[in-house]
């Protein structure tokens, strides 16, 4: 039934707990995963704003964010997983659900909330616009501290 899982990930502790959820069921039901980061800049320049500083290195968060997906990749591929990565720049929610269309994709595997304190406030919730908007089914894993 699933073939194609799209995992977005924003390196918390609940978009982490779901791609580990995404491994697990990717390889119980022999799915091609993805997972894509999205650095949304207007958000860390809205930060930057706020706080009186500014973004001009995004080459080098780029550069952080590699090795988080490669381990999340690693992960995939030691349960059997073929897996996919994708690092890109925009607006999140814009982002994912161009990339459903776009790939494929029959489900959406993510955490119910992810950063907290200013970039939570900042961002809203990715979740549920993805869920309002999202085409195909969105399974959402809530983490809370005894799961994470």
């Amino acid at each position: 039934m699933f073939k194609k899982i799209l995992c977005p990930v924003d390196f918390s502790d609940t978009s982490i707990g779901a791609a580990n959820n995404a491994i697990k069921f990717a390889s119980e039901v022999k799915a091609e995963l993805t997972f894509i980061h999205v650095l949304d800049i207007q958000t860390l320049q809205n930060i930057a704003d706020l706080s009186g500083g500014g973004i001009n290195d995004m080459d080098l968060l780029v550069e952080e964010e590699k090795p988080v997906l490669s381990k999340l990749k690693d992960e995939a591929e030691k349960k059997g997983v073929t897996v996919n990565t994708v690092l890109t720049r925009g607006e999140p929610v814009n982002i994912v659900l161009n990339k459903i269309k776009e790939g494929g994709f029959d489900l959406i595997i993510m955490g119910t909330h992810g950063k907290k304190g200013l970039t939570r406030l900042v961002l809203g919730s990715m979740a549920e616009s993805i869920v309002r908007q999202s085409k195909i089914p969105v399974l959402l894993y809530h983490c809370t501290d005894k799961n994470c």
